[in-house]
């Protein structure tokens, strides 16, 4: 497609938590399955507006490329999403990305998720594997409570739920019985 129109992205910009947030804009060249990620990508490679003055690259956080680890969450268009799994020829442009507002800001679209990390430490939320050795059955559990926490074992940490949710009291609160659902879970790997 040699006539393709560009694809124009407006990213926020900050230096750091204290620094002032600026808008820069980049006009990139379409091709076939274009993603955010990818757009990032272009940018770092050739790091220059469109209105052509030089800036620094992009920082911004992923993975595994593949909508599994949750490292490239990001606000595009106002919305939560995996820049890996937002592809531009579904986007409205110019196509603004933002950082996840409701956790501390590190460098542009970098934020800060230690949280939820240590929150998960520290609760042990988690089955120990290393090895190959018989752990014995797993705790007894209703299938009501089953039900109620399948969802939460579908959780990558990719801080999208935080977003969505209205109140961030009741995210918080959500996380917390996430927890201690996982602490239920492993309490009987830890007791053995």
């Amino acid at each position: 497609m040699a006539d393709a129109k560009p694809v124009i992205v407006r990213v926020k910009r900050q230096a750091g938590p204290e620094e002032a947030a600026r808008w820069e804009e980049f006009s990139l060249k379409w091709r076939p399955s274009m993603n955010v990620i990818i757009c990032l990508r272009d940018i770092a490679e050739n790091p220059v507006t469109r209105d052509g003055k030089k800036t620094t690259p992009i920082t911004y956080d992923s993975n595994c490329l593949e909508e599994i680890c949750g490292s490239c969450a990001m606000l595009i268009n106002g919305k939560a999403r995996m820049a890996c799994s937002a592809l531009v020829d579904q986007l409205e442009q110019p196509i603004r990305i933002e950082p996840m507002s409701k956790f501390p800001l590190v460098r542009d679209l970098a934020v800060d998720r230690q949280f939820m990390f240590e929150s998960l430490k520290r609760v042990k939320a988690w089955i120990p594997i290393d090895g190959t050795y018989n752990l014995g059955e797993g705790p007894r559990v209703s299938p009501e409570v089953q039900e109620k926490g399948y969802p939460l074992s579908n959780c990558i940490t990719c801080r999208l739920g935080t977003w969505r949710s209205k109140v961030v009291s009741v995210t918080i609160n959500r996380f917390t019985w996430a927890l201690d659902w996982g602490r239920a879970w492993s309490a009987h790997w830890y007791s053995s």
